[in-house]
């Protein structure tokens, strides 16, 4: 009896030491997510709750042109992804092949990734400013037809913080490529150099097809950049400006909850986006079962 006890303790004893991260997590991210959700139902005003089942979602999606144009913006700073995966790889390949000073060329691409977002921003925003440093210098080295008030004129805002984005973020980017690329079996290469196989087709045969796991986890990361990490970005360059050209999901999220005193409507749109998140993760991992079915 004492031993059966015993062992039902020994079967017990793993979840006791999880106990404390699992409490956590639930009060951490659990609560505040079930919490949203009841409250995207609300609408609240003068401290009350008003009950209005899926009211916030119809006029978030059929209503509400500002948050159509932030959602657009998200999908236009999509754009990103692909950038940032073709320059990763492209300069992490390079970075790879034995170069003098690689480990040099490594630590300085990575210096701006170790900066705040918050430093960045406001960084940025001074050098794109009409008067700022780079306007001055393409007047001063004869193309003063490429001056632009980077972040003041709505066609080109949205572009120059992605632009930063880019410049930020890249390097995160190229580290990881780095590493995976140093954990390909070298015998690949050997054997592709005995068949004629010249810089561009090893890149395109042997080194991406090596590194699609990396590739996947890298696209998701920054889908989630693009979806719930770019808030910083715009708050601290435009606020959203000019014309809300720059506005965001995070953003309109931020502006119902604490500009408009509109909690139910943040929640309602809180929930959206993080549905969008998962949609597109899930569509990833899909496509990933699926090509690695048809490589078998």
């Amino acid at each position: 009896m004492v031993s059966l006890k015993a062992e039902g303790f020994k079967n017990y004893k793993p979840y006791l030491y999880i106990l404390p991260s699992l409490i956590l997590i639930i009060i951490i991210y659990v609560y505040p997510l079930v919490l949203n959700v009841i409250q995207s139902f609300y609408r609240f005003s003068g401290g009350r709750g008003i009950f209005v089942g899926f009211d916030n979602y119809k006029y978030l999606i059929l209503k509400d042109s500002l948050t159509r144009g932030a959602f657009l913006h998200n999908i236009q700073i999509l754009l990103v992804i692909p950038i940032l995966l073709v320059l990763s790889i492209f300069i992490a390949v390079l970075l790879s092949e034995r170069i003098r000073f690689a480990k040099v060329y490594q630590a300085l691409l990575y210096i701006p990734f170790i900066i705040s977002i918050v430093v960045v921003g406001i960084v940025f925003s001074r050098l794109l400013r009409w008067d700022g440093i780079i306007n001055f210098l393409l007047n001063k080295i004869g193309l003063g037809a490429l001056i632009r008030d980077w972040l003041g004129d709505p066609k080109y805002a949205l572009y120059s913080v992605m632009a930063v984005i880019i410049w930020r973020e890249l390097a995160f980017g190229i580290v990881l490529f780095i590493a995976g690329i140093g954990n390909i079996n070298q015998e690949l290469y050997e054997a592709s150099k005995i068949d004629g196989a010249n810089w561009w087709q090893q890149l395109f045969h042997v080194t991406i097809p090596q590194l699609k796991s990396v590739i996947s986890f890298y696209v998701i990361y920054n889908y989630m950049i693009v979806f719930a990490w770019i808030f910083t970005y715009v708050y601290v360059m435009t606020a959203g400006g000019p014309v809300n050209s720059t506005t965001i999901l995070e953003l309109q999220i931020f502006n119902f909850a604490f500009k408009k005193n509109m909690m139910g409507m943040a929640s309602s749109l809180a929930i959206l986006l993080f549905l969008m998140i998962f949609v597109f993760i899930y569509l990833q991992f899909r496509m990933r079962r699926v090509a690695m079915v048809e490589s078998y």
